[in-house]
């Protein structure tokens, strides 16, 4: 027994215990890593792709054969500290684990050899911007992830981060000019990310890149445009902007090359653009291309994304007003569509955000919050709603033609019930108030070659507001109606003479028909005033920029025809700067421009009270065509983030008339025409650091009336801010951004009665003895806004996004409009309208 036990023991050290020492042995030997990549493509079917200096002197133990690839790549991944990227589902990158570094380098344009500055140069979270001579630097790098280089001026390039570890000293990166970039050029970032000054005097603001103004924590196009100095609103409206000292009629809207005759929500306090798909808005204030019509105080220029999205993209969100969602979508390579949606919330719950809009746009009209007035036993009660949406489909027909068609819809909703209850019975009467807009539109976008493009464009616009005004006491119903319908066609044509030459060359034709309408059920009345225009337009245009990018010229010519009148009208147009050093710019501009159409007021209580104005067409006569003329000239510096511009301009507009501004005067019934002269100053300094943004915007405006057949004949625009004061800061650390700015400015000229007199005939009062028309202004205004957002990530590719805003921080209790009346008693009454009190709003938004 005990021979067989020592024969057992023998054979398990010499023969067994051996062997298994031999495979363990066999099992650990490491091997070439190529080798086992190698294996692994032929086994699982995949692709390896892979810098060979990250794996050639790597080894590791072979896999075991029932393993599946998800452990291979654990295995492989742990044992040699690399990382695997799936592109497909068989296509595999293998890059090392990421390593934190500090990089450096210098941007230089590749034709001028001069440093590049203003680029933006980001790696995940890291960013900064290229200073004077073109430096940057970006610490704590993730090696894994890419450095990238966006500018206006150049295509955006994109640099492996290894390269710049493997260099000692800092890289020298060559960027080459885009060649179809000839006029928007940009001089400068300022204020905010995403806003930029071009060489042809033209602001824009790119929305994906938008940062955080105070009081903003959306990004509201039309309340963006505020921030830059000689664009205000007087009235605290986007409905009412006023661009260098003109009525928001004078300013062409475009919104993917359409025109639009419609701007609000909530009866101009928010914009009725859904920013979410926007591209980016481009502010004219002069010398405008000759390619637009109309606007003779300015032009905003809306583009959606136009693009075909890799991937589907798409976000949701709400504050407390609205809630909205957004889609982008690749059908295929060549084929994809957007599509967003926003409705209010206000008709479900209703918020003090809610209260307070409410409160601001409704006031002195005849719609009141839900109530009950004893004296008259009359019960009130109000709906109010808004939705837009709009969709866009892209087809890249081939590398040489896009097809693009753009289709947007908007609404406002009010109701208004009055009831009264007597003692045996009881009566209701509804009034109501809808806004509608709707534009379609198709352009075809062709470049024929690397020196011929072309676009033509077809669109239709609508324009409707309806309204149903009961007056319950006197059992009558007053229906108002106006109905904007445009349809048009546009070519326009470019060829790049030469590498710094491009000719622009266009066509277009619009026919705008506009119908005001009026009935009364008791007595029974009826009123319908239709006008039609047609106009033809043709226009030329050369934009010049010297080789070494120092000079940009724009000049251009557009001549209109119009078929009702039988007239042709000359428009020059021009846009001059030039670059005395690389910091340092002087700019000229000046054009001609005219319109036809424009917005009146017949009563302050058309529309029960609420929007008063109506668009009517020039019948060049009691109507004349609008005419301007406009010259500015100014400077441009740029140095170590330190932005400073200033602007002198001078305009004439002529063709206005009494109904169209808005009297509340002594010339409130009085039909008549004239023009207004404005000269101004607008300058802004800012000073900019990678976290910090600060600046002071100031604008002077000296704006006078001329109507001859009044008395005075001269006296001050409803507009005439004299002085108006903007201040502001922004700051931002990782993902927390914050901005709190003021603005204050005089207050707006207005009329008032000469010692509280009053008319007296037959003992009754009916008219108000006026003193001279807007010879006092209101108090000053002073408001103080508050914005801050923060970003986080809920998943892999799930990105969120909160915000808090306090409009009126202070709760200062501006007045904003007086007029007077004279009251049931035969006494006078003072009527004011405020500013919008303290009011708070919050957003939380998912993007993916």
């Amino acid at each position: 027994m005990k021979i067989s036990k020592l024969l057992i023991l023998h054979y398990i050290l010499f023969f067994i215990f051996p062997l298994i020492l031999f495979s363990q042995n066999n099992m650990e030997k490491k091997i070439p890593l190529l080798d086992i990549l190698h294996q692994a493509e032929t086994k699982f079917g995949v692709n390896f792709s892979f810098a060979n200096k990250n794996i050639e002197n790597l080894r590791v133990t072979p896999f075991q054969q029932d393993w599946n690839l998800k452990k291979v790549l654990y295995h492989i991944e742990t044992n040699c500290q690399l990382t695997f990227t799936f592109l497909t589902e068989t296509s595999i990158v293998i890059s090392q684990k990421s390593k934190n570094e500090s990089i450096c380098g210098y941007l230089i344009d590749f034709n001028t050899k001069a440093f590049v500055e203003g680029a933006l140069v980001f790696s995940g979270n890291q960013q900064t911007y290229s200073s004077e001579n073109g430096y940057f630097q970006l610490e704590n790098v993730n090696l894994k992830l890419p450095i990238q280089i966006s500018h206006i001026s150049y295509p955006n390039a994109v640099i492996n981060s290894d390269d710049f570890v493997l260099k000692r000293n800092c890289l020298k990166i060559y960027l080459s000019q885009k060649v179809e970039s000839l006029k928007e050029v940009a001089l400068s970032d300022f204020l905010t990310a995403g806003m930029q000054v071009n060489t042809d005097n033209s602001t824009v603001i790119n929305i994906k890149e938008f940062g955080i103004l105070p009081g903003l924590i959306e990004p509201d196009v039309l309340h963006q445009i505020q921030a830059i100095p000689g664009i205000s609103s007087v009235n605290e409206t986007i409905s009412e902007l006023n661009i260098r000292g003109g009525t928001n009629d004078q300013n062409l809207l475009l919104w993917d090359g359409i025109k639009m005759y419609h701007s609000g929500h909530f009866f101009g306090l928010i914009s009725a653009f859904n920013p979410y798909l926007a591209e980016k808005t481009t502010i004219i204030k002069n010398g405008t291309s000759a390619q637009f019509n109309d606007g003779v105080s300015g032009t905003i220029d809306i583009q959606s994304i136009n693009e075909i999205p890799d991937k589907i993209t798409g976000g949701v969100g709400f504050n407390l007003l609205n809630a909205d969602a957004y889609v982008q979508v690749p059908i295929s390579k060549k084929v994809g569509f957007q599509m967003a949606g926003r409705r209010s919330i206000t008709d479900f719950i209703s918020t003090p955000t809610f209260v307070q809009y409410f409160n601001s746009a409704f006031q002195n009209s005849n719609i009141l919050i839900a109530g009950v007035n004893q004296e008259d036993k009359l019960k009130t009660s109000s709906n109010f709603y808004f939705f837009d949406y709009n969709f866009k489909f892209l087809y890249d027909i081939n590398e040489k033609h896009k097809l693009r068609v753009s289709a947007l819809f908007v609404e406002n909703y009010l109701d208004y019930t009055e009831s009264i209850n007597q003692e045996i019975s009881s009566e209701s009467k509804y009034s109501s108030l809808e806004q509608e807009n709707m534009a379609i539109g198709a352009q075809l976008i062709s470049k024929w070659n690397s020196n011929f493009s072309s676009q033509i464009q077809t669109y239709v616009t609508k324009y409707l507001i309806n309204s149903a005004n009961s007056d319950l006491l006197n059992d009558q119903t007053l229906f108002q109606n106006n109905e904007v319908l445009e349809t048009g066609f546009k070519i326009n044509t470019t060829y790049n003479l030469k590498n710094n030459l491009k000719f622009l060359n266009g066509y277009e034709f619009s026919e705008l028909g506009i119908t005001n309408a009026e009935e009364v059920n008791k007595p029974v009345y009826l009123k319908s005033i239709k006008s039609v225009e047609r106009k033809h337009a043709v226009f030329s245009e050369l934009n010049f920029t010297s080789k070494k990018k120092m000079t940009f010229i724009t000049s251009g010519l557009r001549l209109n025809f119009n078929e009702r009148f039988g007239t042709f009208l000359l428009e020059p147009r021009v846009q001059f700067l030039q670059k005395i050093n690389s910091n340092f710019s002087l700019k000229l501009a000046g054009e001609f421009k005219s319109q036809t159409a424009t917005q009146i007021i017949d009563l302050q209580e058309d529309f029960l009270g609420v929007e008063k104005r109506r668009w009517v067409l020039s019948d060049n006569k009691l109507i004349p065509i609008i005419k301007s003329k406009q010259a500015s000239a100014g400077i441009h510096y740029k140095k170590n983030n330190l932005f400073i511009d200033l602007e002198a301009f001078q305009k004439k507009v002529s063709g206005i008339t009494t109904s169209n501004q808005g009297f509340q005067n002594q010339n409130q019934y009085i039909k008549t025409s004239g023009d207004y002269f404005v000269n101004g100053i607008e300058f802004l300094i800012n000073k900019k650091t990678d976290n910090y943004s600060t600046w002071i915007g100031y604008t002077y405006n000296n704006n006078t009336y001329n109507f001859p057949d009044l008395t005075p004949s001269k006296f001050p625009n409803n507009v005439d801010v004299r002085h108006a004061i903007s201040y502001g800061n922004t700051y931002s650390i990782h993902k927390l951004s914050l901005a709190l700015g003021i603005t204050w400015r005089t207050g707006k000229p207005h009329t008032t009665p000469y010692e509280d007199d009053l008319i007296n005939i037959n003992g009754i009062s009916n008219f108000i003895n006026y003193n001279s028309p807007n010879s006092e202004r209101l108090p000053n205004y002073f408001k103080a806004d508050f914005s801050a957002t923060y970003k986080f990530d809920l998943y892999k590719n799930i990105h969120s996004f909160v915000g808090v805003s306090i409009l009126n921080l202070l709760n200062n209790k501006n007045i904003l409009n007086t007029h007077y009346t004279i009251s049931n008693n035969n006494e006078l009454t003072t009527i004011s309208n405020y500013s919008i009190k303290m009011t708070p709003n919050f957003t939380f938004r998912i993007m993916f």
